[in-house]
């Protein structure tokens, strides 16, 4: 069973339900290492409380720690906020930027108040860095910080990411706010199917101006290291809170597969591990792993993992009543006679060979009388 995420202060929020079986595969749900059969060992260094690697195009877990275990999402919770913003609010939309958005706490990216941005421009800064700012601004557009944890709650729920709920949209540590590395890697696996999220997440940089205005550009570097650092890397998202600690999901390209790592409550930065973690995702991947679970989103379905296969028996008996199904079919209806002759044949052979043994053994009682 999955432990709750840590609340910190504050009052604590009834837990959220666990679902009947493991979402994923049943193997999603030890809170162990999760390995294929004999696989490599993950690498040493690794701080992380849980993690999980993943393909990209097939939604397969390659390896895993406490998939499911239950943690702070801090900055990692905003890809839901980038979907959301990228559904419901026009790029070209204006948001005004007010003196709250430039009060939110943590990194922002430079919204002035009263300022005029095209919210294009803020979500592709909410995707690049933290920017609690935009986070806000944007929040404020779909209806306010409640109405937009509730739709990023929705949008959890339709993707089956059943360890996460928001209660801020910007990731700041309150309690009941809750995400998993499974349902980290998840989400991102769906966001990065959106053309406009995987194209900023991959940018190194972005720059956001108040319409009007041509000498307040801001510039702001994506904090995503790996950009800089790691060969193929393609975007990922970082984030730091007090009860989070370091937690970062990301994702990288080489020889064709492109891989998805997701790291939790990390208690030393988190990039070198995550490159670590990719490394040995590729090598699992180049050796053709059988993989131990399936990122299921809103559209896929778990695909049969080692404990979903059926037992060495249950398969025998399922193959021969398989083949039991091709024989009726290939002799069907007109071969019943048939059939019902060769069973007739058998029986008499049977019965014959019944008789002899009785004779047999009547000759042996006879001598033994003597």
């Amino acid at each position: 069973m999955p432990p709750p995420a840590n609340e910190g202060n504050g009052d604590q929020l009834p837990p959220l339900d666990l679902p009947k079986d493991p979402i994923g595969g049943a193997r999603m749900g030890d809170c162990g290492v999760v390995l294929p059969p004999n696989a490599t060992l993950p690498p040493d260094g690794l701080t992380a409380d849980s993690w999980l690697i993943a393909d990209q195009a097939s939604g397969d877990v390659l390896a895993s720690y406490a998939p499911h275990a239950r943690q702070r999402p801090a900055g990692t919770i905003k890809v839901l906020l980038a979907m959301v913003a990228l559904k419901e609010i026009p790029a070209d939309k204006v948001i005004v930027g007010t003196r709250e958005d430039t009060r939110q706490p943590g990194t922002k990216v430079g919204i002035i108040a009263d300022g005029k941005y095209a919210a294009g421009d803020l979500i592709r800064a909410l995707i690049v860095m933290p920017a609690a700012d935009a986070a806000n601004a944007l929040a404020r557009e779909l209806g306010g910080a409640d109405e937009a944890a509730q739709k990023m709650n929705n949008l959890a729920r339709e993707l089956k990411a059943l360890d996460t709920r928001v209660v801020n949209p910007n990731g700041n540590d309150v309690p009941g706010q809750s995400t998993s590395a499974f349902d980290t890697a998840l989400i991102y696996r769906e966001a990065m199917r959106i053309p406009e999220f995987a194209d900023a997440t991959g940018s190194k940089r972005v720059q956001i101006k108040p319409q009007g205005n041509r000498n307040t550009t801001i510039t702001r570097n994506n904090d995503n290291k790996l950009l800089n650092t790691f060969k193929g890397a393609t975007g990922g998202k970082a984030g730091t809170t007090n009860a989070a600690q370091n937690v970062f999901v990301a994702s990288a390209e080489r020889d064709g597969r492109h891989l998805i790592v997701s790291v939790m409550r990390s208690q030393s930065e988190p990039f070198p591990q995550a490159a670590s973690l990719l490394d040995y995702g590729f090598t699992l991947a180049a050796a053709r792993v059988q993989p131990i679970g399936k990122l299921t989103g809103a559209t896929d379905q778990p695909s049969p993992t080692i404990q979903d296969t059926p037992s060495s028996a249950e398969s025998e008996t399922t193959t021969q009543a398989s083949s039991n199904a091709v024989a009726r079919s290939a002799f069907g209806t007109a071969g019943l006679p048939i059939t019902i002759l060769a069973g007739l044949v058998v029986l008499a052979g049977l019965l014959m060979t019944a008789r002899r043994k009785m004779a047999r053994a009547k000759r042996l009682r006879a001598q033994q009388a003597r």
